[in-house]
């Protein structure tokens, strides 16, 4: 049976991208997108078990099927905790969590933001949080796993700054904590690659060595940035 990987933010440039390039591989694929604004309360989400989509049950049997899709609510413990056990369900074992850093609305200045705008950036970087805590206790538990943490946040607006250094802060601490056998715990950050670009340095980082050593940060570069740097100066 293919390895089950399950994807956050799949509804992301970034995400999305990883997800073609891992389902392609011929990997089990969930992508993880956040609930419509519609979506019920916080609570009614977390105890609702999310529908896996037909072509999931075609992954399960090892056709070469599109990503799943799945929503959560990135505020909730029990959405996070459902979605992992529904897809543990279909699947029978997760065996890696992506888990992306999530949007945050961006202003050149703090009080151009609402405070509406403020309290929303900082709740869904709970998301993370309760996606690593379910990851983790999966893996334990099977004494198996691999989970990455992927910043992409370029921003530099004060609450993207402060949500990027906290979703590194937060990565640091679980690629350092971690020791159990088997459980693989690394992080990608970028240099100002494009989505596509950052994806496909992911899965072939994960391909090479990713699964096999841990606790590691590895840097995409930009090869943008670095074409524009070899171009000559015009006089």
């Amino acid at each position: 049976m293919p390895r089950t990987v399950l994807v956050t933010e799949g509804d992301s440039p970034l995400g999305a991208a990883l997800a073609r390039l891992l389902a392609a591989r011929g990997l089990s694929v969930v992508k993880i997108v956040a609930s419509a604004p519609s979506a019920p309360a916080p609570e009614s989400v977390g105890r609702a078990a999310p529908q896996m989509p037909p072509t999931a049950q075609g992954t399960v049997q090892g056709a070469a099927a599109s990503p799943s899709t799945v929503p959560w609510n990135r505020r909730s413990p029990l959405s996070a905790r459902t979605v992992l056990l529904n897809v543990v369900n279909m699947f029978d074992a997760v065996d890696e969590v992506l888990i992306l850093e999530p949007p945050c609305a961006s202003h050149p200045s703090l009080h151009d933001m609402s405070s509406v705008e403020i309290e929303r950036s900082f709740d869904d970087a709970k998301g993370p949080v309760f996606m690593a805590r379910e990851a983790l206790a999966h893996f334990l538990g099977r004494h198996s796993g691999v989970l990455c943490m992927v910043s992409m946040s370029t921003g530099s607006s004060p609450v993207e700054s402060g949500m990027r250094e906290g979703f590194r802060g937060l990565s640091s601490s679980l690629l350092t904590a971690s020791s159990e056998p088997g459980v693989v715990v690394n992080g990608f950050q970028s240099g100002g690659a494009q989505p596509d670009e950052y994806a496909a340095f992911i899965d072939k980082t994960l391909e090479e060595k990713a699964r096999k050593i841990t606790g590691r940060w590895f840097t995409c570069p930009s090869r943008t940035g670095f074409l524009q740097g070899m171009k000559p100066k015009k006089a």
